[in-house]
């Protein structure tokens, strides 16, 4: 009798959900709304996506033979203690007997954490995520495993998709006021919200529409600027290089990492679509750690959060 793999991904900016062949891993049903965290939409919204995607999942089973989900995996952004686990688990919860779906097993975790697991498949590595938030992850592989970073956008995520956001939207007022130099970014954020002056900028930030995933859209323009040669651009692009060497280094210290043939995979699109950034930090590790491999995560995180339930089905985890 098939049985199935559900995975939610519920990410900050958007949230995935997937319908997976428990042996094969194949997907077979997939959908993609909006974000999920509930630390920034509420508890009541996080409900109401999760339910609208749970309903979407039980209209699909209900058409095949088979409707017994052998595990399901919700990946949550915004579990950072014993407290956010307690509240997403009750959401999660309420919106699985919603549709009273048939689960054998049932994991809850942060979604970079679960990302992790599948990337390194349970072995001596380390992970370090950088979109619209900032996170690494490392294992000794003997159990061990840690986190740095992904404190949120209001006291941390140095290096993230919204902190470069930030940082395009300080460079656009300083040069507005001549408190900075010229910089090709103010064209690209003002063509990309159809705005003709700085005071429309700053009224954009504080519409009830804006959103933190609108901010780190702006990050995404700094690697035209810096193929450009934009000074402001690079300036920035460095010290965001700068901060995800930190990030990684933190996570590798608490692991004791001695210098040994090591794989540091990096995802999320402020590293992945910046080449600068990435030459960047890939140039500072190497420097300090010449036998750490910088490998980039080629696919979706809903896919490393399958593998990841497949080795929780098949007991290797």
């Amino acid at each position: 009798m098939t049985k199935w793999l559900l995975i939610i991904d519920g990410g900050a900016t958007k949230t995935a959900c997937a319908v997976a062949h428990a042996d094969s891993g194949e997907i077979h049903f997939i959908k993609t709304t909006s974000g999920s965290n509930y630390q920034a939409i509420g508890i009541d919204n996080t409900l109401e996506v999760l339910q609208a995607l749970l309903s979407q999942v039980h209209g699909f089973l209900q058409q095949q033979p088979s409707q017994k989900i052998a595990a399901a995996t919700f990946a949550m952004a915004g579990i950072d203690s014993a407290r956010d686990y307690e509240i997403v688990a009750t959401t999660v919860h309420e919106a699985i007997a919603t549709h009273r779906l048939d689960i054998d097993k049932l994991i809850i975790e942060n979604d970079a954490e679960a990302t992790f697991h599948g990337v390194t498949s349970g072995q001596a590595g380390a992970m370090l995520i950088a979109g619209t938030g900032a996170i690494a992850y490392a294992s000794n592989g003997k159990q061990q495993i840690v986190r740095a970073g992904g404190w949120g956008h209001r006291a941390g995520d140095e290096g993230s998709g919204y902190w470069l956001g930030q940082e395009v939207v300080r460079a656009i007022f300083k040069m507005e006021d001549g408190r900075g130099e010229p910089t090709l970014l103010k064209k690209a954020v003002f063509n990309y919200l159809g705005i003709q002056q700085a005071t429309e900028l700053a009224s954009w930030l504080f519409r009830p529409s804006y959103t933190n995933a609108q901010l780190a859209k702006m990050g995404s323009f700094l690697a035209e600027a810096t193929a450009k040669n934009d000074a402001c651009a690079i300036q920035i692009s460095t010290r965001a290089a700068h901060e995800l060497v930190l990030l990684a280094c933190a996570a590798l210290k608490q692991i004791s990492y001695n210098g040994d043939v090591f794989t540091l995979y990096c995802n999320g699109g402020a590293i992945k679509h910046n080449p600068f950034i990435l030459h960047t930090f890939t140039k500072k590790m190497t420097s300090m750690y010449p036998k750490i491999r910088i490998t980039l995560c080629q696919q979706a995180p809903i896919d490393y959060i399958i593998k990841r339930t497949q080795m929780e089905v098949s007991q290797k985890f």
